[in-house]
């Protein structure tokens, strides 16, 4: 083979290496996943305040191309110190502390964002502060002490860390409306949901993801409960969801204390 012949080889050999180079740096590659069970430390990068006694922290991993990697219906557990009162006195409202005292305390959270955001997630944080609380009746709640972990996020400003870890959880929504439980899988086409005041983040959880998927039949039905109308939340989130799902979500406020002219449910979530 003279210089000529081996050049004809070797420059469509060269641009087809090139090519399949350039395609392979090019190539979608799955995003990182943030959570792998194991604790790590999020940055707090944003705060809104939704109601006086509500925030919605974002918490940034540090990477834009990165996932948070819960799979739907699981949930998170953030870290924080037990207050040195509790530690002292080994009550908590008037009560024995139920963290008996530990130097640390955790709580599971179930953000309102998962995997279709990258590089952070949000939470959606009620926040129980000492004080007397009157209630619409006249009754009066007291908290001697509030919340430990509410004050705790409470206390967090923009650039402030805090620690997590997660997924945690037994159940898990596969969509189409198939659950994985706990030793079998379940498909239905309709699914019934009732949740109280911080309860609805696990099921707005699964109705968000349920809502994205195009091909997702299943229709949900939630009837959510709260003592007074300021006490719902992510009012706007849920009614857009209502609104835009062609059917498929139907959503019930009832309200212990509801306004003049509510339009909705009242009274209690009951057996019957």
């Amino acid at each position: 083979m003279d210089g000529n012949d081996a050049m004809k080889l070797l420059v469509p050999t060269a641009a087809f290496a090139v090519g399949v180079g350039l395609l392979l740096y090019f190539w979608p590659r799955p995003p990182k996943v943030f959570l792998t069970r194991e604790r790590k430390r999020v940055q707090v990068s944003d705060v809104v305040e939704l109601s006086h006694d509500t925030k919605r922290i974002r918490l940034s991993f540090g990477s834009k191309k990165m996932i948070l990697g819960l799979p739907v219906g699981k949930h998170i557990v953030i870290y924080a110190p037990n207050p040195p009162s509790a530690i002292s006195s080994k009550s908590w409202n008037g009560k024995p502390d139920q963290d008996k005292g530990k130097p640390e305390i955790d709580r599971k959270y179930t953000p309102v964002t998962g995997n279709e955001a990258s590089g952070y997630v949000d939470l959606v944080v009620k926040i129980y502060r000492p004080g007397t609380v009157k209630m619409p009746d006249g009754k009066e709640m007291k908290w001697e002490d509030g919340g430990k972990m509410g004050l705790y996020l409470d206390s967090k400003k923009p650039g402030d860390w805090i620690e997590i870890a997660g997924p945690l959880g037994v159940n898990e929504y596969l969509g189409q409306g198939t659950f994985k439980l706990p030793g079998k899988t379940v498909t239905v086409k309709h699914v019934g949901m009732l949740a109280g005041g911080t309860g609805l983040t696990p099921m707005l959880q699964v109705v968000q993801a349920a809502l994205r998927d195009a091909s997702d039949a299943c229709n949900f039905y939630l009837i959510y409960a709260n003592k007074t109308d300021n006490d719902i939340l992510c009012r706007d989130m849920l009614d857009d969801l209502a609104r835009n799902s062609k059917g498929r979500f139907k959503l019930y406020y009832t309200l212990d204390f509801p306004p003049e002219n509510w339009a909705h449910k009242t009274g209690f979530i009951t057996a019957d």
